[in-house]
């Protein structure tokens, strides 16, 4: 049975009914390229399409709901397509991801990035992802803890979610890190795959927030989202999670499987940019080689450190340094 027309304005206004995404309207590249000087060169046979500049280069694949930023995967919400000789992105993907990446906003000067909010993964009676008997809350405790003092030395206030095998809701994880006036959030996980082959895959995601009205890039039915109250930092939360993500891909040399954007709950609830990562698969080999070592901990957190000080530098760019 439906719902009556009052009652669904009323689900809709609280975010609590789905609706199918709205077909997206398209923005042709080449004249946006044209005005921000960048360069473009299609390539018919490989079908793709580079757009290049002192700065950037930027790949897109006909019909592909990806780009390659600076040889770095970033997921889109749609498809680029081509129609006749032009090829176009989704409006959407243009205002909340490829503008964003290509002129990340400044922050304001009296307002620098100095609190850390450090979420661990699960925790208490939620295990996470499994590896055997080793859990995903275990590690994802111990990479936070490693985190702490390399964000600590380099000038941080640094507020842990949770520093005990805890559990901490969800919503309670965004509450805490609000309280505290936190100005980033990081949550750190470790993935799992359960297809046929789960050893198949591995390699690291870095997820912000789904901007409002776009679909998630794990999401194959394309359902449309509400706005939430972490979309007041879209613009932020994808330089946050572009600036770790580079940094932990170029230190762990796992696979790049993309910065991805997911309605996780903790990330809708946040007043601060924030970003959730994906460090490895339990299921594959490999990662968990990487994760289940002290040494590998301490360079995933060294990553996600340098992640974390890169975007402060990109974000704050023009600033007084304050001597750290």
């Amino acid at each position: 049975m439906r719902p009556v027309w009052w009652l669904s304005l009323w689900l809709c206004s609280w975010g609590l009914l789905v609706a199918k995404e709205v077909p997206p309207n398209y923005t042709d590249l080449g004249q946006w390229a044209r005005a921000n000087e960048l360069e473009t060169r299609p390539n018919y046979t490989a079908r793709t399409l580079l757009l290049t500049n002192e700065w950037s280069r930027i790949e897109f694949k006909l019909d592909a709901a990806r780009m390659d930023f600076d040889g770095y995967e970033v997921r889109l919400s749609h498809p680029i397509r081509k129609q006749g000789a032009h090829w176009q992105i989704s409006t959407r993907d243009l205002e909340t991801v490829l503008v964003p990446l290509t002129r990340p906003p400044k922050r304001n000067p009296g307002r620098p990035i100095r609190v850390i909010a450090l979420g661990a993964g699960h925790g208490g009676n939620d295990p996470g992802n499994l590896a055997g008997p080793k859990r995903e809350k275990t590690y994802t405790l111990a990479l936070a803890r490693a985190i702490r003092p390399l964000l600590e030395k380099a000038g941080f206030k640094v507020i842990m979610i949770r520093d005990d095998d805890i559990r901490v809701e969800l919503e309670e994880r965004a509450e805490r890190a609000n309280l505290a006036r936190a100005d980033l959030f990081v949550s750190v996980h470790f993935n799992g795959y359960s297809g046929s082959n789960p050893g198949a895959v591995n390699g690291v995601e870095t997820y912000c927030l789904t901007p409002s009205g776009c679909s998630s890039s794990n999401d194959a039915e394309k359902n449309g989202g509400p706005w939430a109250r972490g979309n007041k930092t879209d613009r932020e939360n994808i330089n946050l999670a572009y600036c770790i993500h580079r940094a932990v891909v170029d230190q762990m040399d796992l696979p790049d499987r993309g910065v991805r954007r997911a309605r996780f709950k903790e990330l809708t609830l946040l007043d601060m940019p924030g970003v959730l990562v994906e460090g490895g698969y339990l299921t594959n080999e490999r990662d968990v080689a990487l994760i289940d070592s002290a040494r590998g901990r301490s360079r995933y957190a060294r990553a996600i450190a340098d992640g974390i000080l890169a975007y402060k530098r990109l974000i704050e760019r023009g600033q007084a340094e304050e001597g750290r």
